[in-house]
């Protein structure tokens, strides 16, 4: 994660501030630790603490200990904002296919999302646990329709959804993508592709 504010630095970068072409591994296990999550393929610095570092000051500048709406966040630490759990592999495959929001920015080649980003688009879509049928205990026996239940209107609106996706993609979507966008699990993506698959033919 970048905090909100700092400047990220990778490796190219700091050598050249060592006045060098390229950076040896052993030079980087020195430095401060990295900003970006463990495990990330790219390695990223934050700037002041590596100002610092290359200064020799004794301590080199904390990092702030509270997030922010303008944190920066990698594809993996993006996916770990939705409310709802989705699968590493249908979310790489949801911003590969540009359905997930565009990248605030990109930070040595890494596509990054603010995390005011990411919430806002997980809030704004449709969520899970929405279906059809009446309110267990309901005594109402009036015909139940999108516009008089909101449940039966949220389900409609996943089958719309869907559809426009299907058209877009030509057919090729996958339900771990409809998944993705719909907060939902697969198996219920693939019971709401194969209803608008039936619903088309």
């Amino acid at each position: 994660m970048i905090p909100a504010g700092r400047i990220p630095l990778g490796a190219d970068d700091i050598a050249q501030r060592k006045g060098k072409k390229t950076l040896s591994r052993a030079e980087a296990e020195q430095l401060p630790a990295p900003i970006s999550r463990t495990g990330a393929r790219t390695r990223i610095w934050d700037s002041q603490q590596i100002d610092a570092h290359l200064a020799g000051l004794p301590e080199v500048p904390q990092l702030p200990d509270q997030e922010s709406p303008e944190d920066l966040l990698d594809r993996e630490e993006a996916r770990h904002q939705f409310h709802n759990v989705i699968k590493p592999g249908a979310w790489a495959a949801y911003v590969a296919h540009g359905h997930a929001p565009k990248p605030d920015t990109i930070v040595c080649g890494v596509a990054h999302w603010k995390r005011r980003t990411i919430r806002d688009w997980d809030a704004n879509r449709p969520g899970a646990g929405a279906g059809g049928g009446r309110p267990k205990g309901s005594k109402d026996t009036k015909p139940r329709t999108p516009a008089t239940d909101k449940r039966l209107a949220l389900a409609q609106e996943r089958k719309d959804r869907v559809a426009q996706t299907l058209a877009a993609s030509k057919g090729k979507v996958t339900a771990a993508e409809i998944a993705a966008d719909l907060g939902i699990t697969e198996r219920q993506a693939y019971r709401v592709l194969n209803e608008v698959r039936a619903a088309a033919k």
